[in-house]
């Protein structure tokens, strides 16, 4: 039997564009990689035992504590309380997402799969952040009727439902919250292409402003405060409003706009640079 030779024949740049996968057939490869991935199920189990465990530890011994005040001004922020670092863990994870892909070297399979770069960062973004808040409200939601069982050892004190006051809009947004501090990770890693100095400066974003601002003047503090944009976007799971803060939605567009202002700025980068 006579072999049977093949000519490579070279493909132009604009038809391999053009034969790329469409978006939704990227979304459901970010989605398979997203879901296979070791870390992903990892850091969201051990952020559920951190965010509902330490919440529920931390309620039992300050409603326990306050037996003869008798008061507790703000229940359901000490109910979420395990969220402090719950928030951080989900901004890792959207680190490593995408610095796994540069560590493994699987990011030049993605683009060679999908040379339409802006379109694979769009898939991640969109896969990862819908992830996210479905995982963020369920994780939340748990966290509070665990945290109100809690409390309800002790009836003497306020004993928050969701029918109160902006209740239920706190717990919604610890979910809405969740997605948009794990889309800074996604950002941060897209641009530098490192996880440990993607994870520093989202630490950064989340923890020093707050401590550095502290040691500021109120003229500087004040308004640094209002606009920083995860303090800002953390007003959206505050029962009432803080004093020099924005209102609950603006504060979240706050935090939106500069979460879309950082995707928009990783983006580029990756389109612009090589692999």
């Amino acid at each position: 039997m006579t072999p049977t030779t093949v000519d490579h024949v070279p493909v132009a740049p604009g038809d391999a564009i053009a034969s790329a996968p469409g978006l939704g057939s990227t979304m459901r490869s970010e989605w398979t990689k997203l879901r296979t991935l070791r870390s992903t199920t990892i850091t969201i189990g051990v952020t559920a035992l951190l965010v509902i465990g330490l919440s529920a530890l931390i309620t039992w011994a300050a409603f326990g504590a306050h037996t003869h005040h008798r008061t507790i001004s703000n229940p359901v922020g000490v109910i979420q309380v395990g969220w402090l670092f719950g928030l951080l863990a989900f901004a890792v994870l959207g680190v490593l997402v995408v610095s796994n892909e540069y560590s493994s070297g699987m990011i030049v399979s993605t683009l060679l799969a999908t040379p339409r770069r802006a379109r694979v960062l769009v898939a991640k973004i969109t896969v990862f952040s819908v992830m996210v808040f479905v995982v963020g409200e369920i994780m939340s939601f748990i966290n509070f009727f665990v945290g109100h069982g809690v409390a309800s050892a002790f009836p003497a004190y306020f004993d928050p439902s969701l029918s109160d006051n902006n209740v239920l809009r706190a717990v919604i947004g610890m979910g809405l919250d969740a997605a948009l501090v794990g889309l800074i990770g996604v950002a941060l890693a897209t641009l530098f292409r490192n996880a440990a100095a993607a994870i520093a400066v989202g630490v950064g974003l989340l923890y020093v402003e707050p401590i550095v601002a502290a040691f500021l003047p109120s003229s500087v503090q004040n308004p640094l405060n209002e606009y920083w944009p995860t303090q800002a976007g953390s007003q959206l799971e505050e029962v009432t409003r803080q004093s020099h803060a924005l209102t609950a939605w603006w504060g979240t567009g706050d935090l939106a706009l500069f979460v879309a202002l950082l995707l928009v700025l990783a983006g580029y980068t990756l389109v612009k640079r090589d692999a």
